[in-house]
Parts: C-alpha cells; structure tokens; sequence
C-alpha cells in the first residue's frame, strides 16, 4: 500500500515571509531516492524525450529542475525549479475504468511540470494537456504491478494550487494560505478549474444521486481500505498545521514531517514500525506497505535561488541537510539504486534507521538524538552560509557565492553520513554481543538485508 504526506504555507503563514512546501515520499521498501540536477536546456524540432515508460516530444525549452527521484523512475516524487515552482504528487484510487494503454506515471507528469512551467497556474496545464493526451495508466512500483491516478500540490513563491485527477478527468483549486494532500481526494464541491467532462462523467455513470450538488471526491472516491490508511493522516496534518498559531518556522515544519501520531489514541503501541499503523513517517511492517524513502522542506530565497531541506530515508531517523542551488549536487546525494551502496548517503542513513528500528527503545531514541543533534548543527551552518554568499553575490561575486554554498552542502552530506555509519556500527556491535536480530521485526530486517544486500555486522 503506497502512501505519501504533502503540504505547504503561504509566506503569509511562515517566520521568514518564503512560501514552503513540505513533502513524505513513501515508496516501496528498498527503493532508494537519490536527487537529480537537471539544468535548463534548448531542444531541436523533432527531439523526443524518454521517460519510464513512454517516449514523447520534447518540448522547446526546459528549465532547471531538482527533485527527489526512486532510482529506476524518469520523473520526481517531488522537486523545484529555478523559478521556485515546487510540485508533489500523492497516489490516488478513481472509480473511473482502467485504461487498457501505458501511460505516462504520475511522477514524470510532475517532471514533465517542472520542467516546462514557471508558476503553478502554468504547471496545471502542462500536466493536464499531457494527461488528457497520454493518460496515467503506467506501473510505479519496480517489483510488482501497481498503478494508480494522482494528485499533486503545487507552490510557486505568489500561489498555492491543488490538482487532482481520476482517469483523465480533474479538477484544481487554488488555495488560500495552506494546502494539505495525501492518499484520498480532497476536492469537493468548490473548485476553480476542471476538464470539461468532469462532472458530465459523474452523473452519467450514477455516481450520485441526480439532485445532488456535484461534488468531485464524493462521486470519483473508490471506496478501500486506502481510505482507512490515509484520511487519518490527511486529517492529522491538517490538526498539527491548525494547531501553529504563531508564524511557522522550519523546525515546526520537520516536526510534523516526523509525526507517529504521538499522543493520539492511535498512536504505535510497540514502538514506531511494530504495529503496521500508517503514519505521517512511515514505517514499513513488511515488503507489502510503504516506508518514508525521502522527506522535504524547500523554500524560495529571492537572493539564493531554491533552497531545499533534504532528509533521506525515514525523516525521524535522519537529518535534513541543505541543498542549494548552485548547478550541482554532491554525487554522494546522487548516488544509489535498489541494491545497498556503501558510498551513497541515502544507503548509509538507511542502513542506521532500520538497524534502528530493531529495537525502538534501545536503538531508536539514542539515534534520533545524535541525528537531530547534528541537524541543529547544519542549521547553524546552513544560515552563516547563506549570509557570506549573499554577502559575495552584492559583491558581484556569484561564482564565489555558489562554490561556498556548494561545500556547504557537500560538507553536510558527508557529516550526516559519518554519523549514519557509526550509529550503525554501535548497533551491530551490541547486535552482536547479545547474539543477533531480535524481536518482532527481526524478520523483516533479515529478508530486507539479504534482498538488497545490506550488511548487517
């Protein structure tokens, strides 16, 4: 069962005036999510672009992108252009028939976004044209065949958008100061745009009842257990954003990307990842549900550019770098695919949280302790950074201000992947000393490691 948490706040609703847009990528156990530079680009007539799984035209001109991407996948989970324009995508379920023909994926139309929109307004339409012309019927999932329809959160530094489809119907609705999105179709009866079918589709099919006011989640929801899995996180992080009265700073915002419904009559009994209950952080129970593959927090900085708060792996058992936009990315964040990497960060960090997860109470904690630890730091880092490079680029000295913001970045990486590796090490140690895995994940553990060929002494 796929699942992922999006949202984002006005400038209005944040310390720093900047429009942030926060997202969980939630993917199948074992799919690394490494970051992908793409730089702006022009195109011959007749060039044509593969993406997973279709070949379409290209387009004339393509801007600068970033994302976060699953290593065998053309398109983003969720990224940003070098206009500020940042889009995530959550699956979804319709009640519309599937399509007989591959389509393109939900993450390459997010891509596909990115790459030839400035504003979300303009992303809307790239998506839905690409959409109503190729469809979205494609499968995401590298071990077993999973489709699904999608619906994105779109945030550019002026407006908030959300996007939602089903088939090759959909709707859009520009929000106010926030947006939240997850696996179940927030949409109702108020929406700005729309296919020209939509409602049409509907009523023809029955879908509700002939007088009633048309309302697109009522009538395109497929009712599942999908639904059990994700209105209770859509419904969380709209209490947890609620519940910020003051201006929102980032950590608020790491904060809520790390919730396990602490406190709440649902929270995890047996420690994080034991009871198989879906969280904002997810933790996968076993190779059917989803875990947190990667975490985002970007922003945009009129005098930066992009600037984006990486966590890899789970988010609590991580720690966000920065990464600014400077034309490249440490290859050490570029780095790694379905099978363990001991030079890839998104390995290393990945290895420590579910060595981690052995033992929630022994191992867990301590870890989260150092991580976050070292995340305060990087933030400290991060802003002194930004203010020598500002201080550079007034000087007409931009070169000098991307190669700082580029160590920055690549100084972080590393820091969190000494640490990653030996919390690791600490845990195997005591693993072994007490004479292996144990406890009710140890199976999971086990299979995981040998699949993707993980050590784990």
């Amino acid at each position: 069962m796929l699942s992922c948490d999006t949202f984002a706040l006005s400038g209005q609703r944040c310390a720093d005036g900047r429009t942030l847009f926060c997202k969980n990528s939630d993917r199948p156990l074992g799919e690394a999510q490494p970051l992908c530079y793409a730089p702006a680009a022009h195109h011959s007539t007749g060039e044509t672009l593969r993406c997973t799984h279709l070949t379409i035209p290209q387009a004339e001109q393509t801007y600068a992108v970033l994302g976060s991407r699953p290593y065998w996948i053309w398109g983003f989970e969720m990224g940003v252009n070098e206009y500020g324009l940042a889009i995530g995508n959550e699956a979804e379920y319709s009640r519309c028939a599937p399509e007989t023909e591959e389509g393109l994926l939900g993450m390459d139309l997010l891509r596909l976004g990115l790459e030839r929109a400035r504003t979300a307004r303009e992303a809307i339409d790239v998506i839905t044209g690409l959409l109503t012309q190729y469809g979205q019927n494609a499968n995401a999932n590298p071990r077993t065949d999973r489709r699904y329809e999608n619906s994105y959160l779109l945030a550019d530094p002026q407006e908030i958008w959300v996007l939602e489809t089903a088939g090759r119907e959909w709707a859009a609705r520009k929000m106010c100061d926030h947006a939240v999105i997850s696996n179940c179709y927030s949409i109702g009866s108020e929406y700005d745009l729309s296919s020209p079918g939509l409602e049409k589709r509907a009523r023809l099919a029955h879908w509700l009842r002939p007088d009633a006011p048309f309302d697109f989640a009522r009538a395109y929801t497929r009712t599942g257990t999908y639904q059990a899995r994700s209105m209770p996180r859509w419904r969380r992080l709209r209490e947890r954003i609620a519940a910020i009265t003051a201006p929102v700073m980032p950590a608020d915002a790491k904060s809520i990307m790390r919730d396990h419904f602490e406190g709440a009559l649902i929270a995890p009994r047996f420690g994080i990842g034991a009871d198989g209950m879906a969280t904002i952080c997810m933790h996968a129970v076993d190779e059917t549900t989803s875990q947190t593959a990667a975490s985002w927090c970007a922003s945009f900085h009129e005098g930066l550019g992009p600037v984006v708060w990486y966590a890899p792996s789970v988010p609590c058992l991580s720690a966000y770098l920065p990464v600014f936009w400077t034309g490249e990315v440490p290859e050490i964040l570029t780095a790694a695919d379905g099978h363990y990497d001991s030079a890839s960060l998104w390995w290393a960090v990945e290895r420590a949280a579910i060595l981690a997860s052995i033992d929630e109470e022994r191992y867990g904690e301590p870890a989260r302790k150092k991580l976050h630890a070292l995340e305060a730091q990087f933030v400290l880092i991060a802003a002194e950074a930004e203010e020598k490079a500002l201080r550079l680029i007034a000087a007409d000295d931009r070169p000098a201000a991307l190669r700082l913001l580029s160590d920055t970045t690549a100084g972080c990486a590393n820091e969190l992947f000494s640490l990653a590796g030996r919390i690791a090490n600490e845990i195997t140690m005591d693993l072994r000393a007490c004479g292996g895995l144990y406890g009710m994940r140890a199976p999971l553990v086990s299979d995981y490691a040998r699949r993707v060929g993980m050590p784990l002494d």
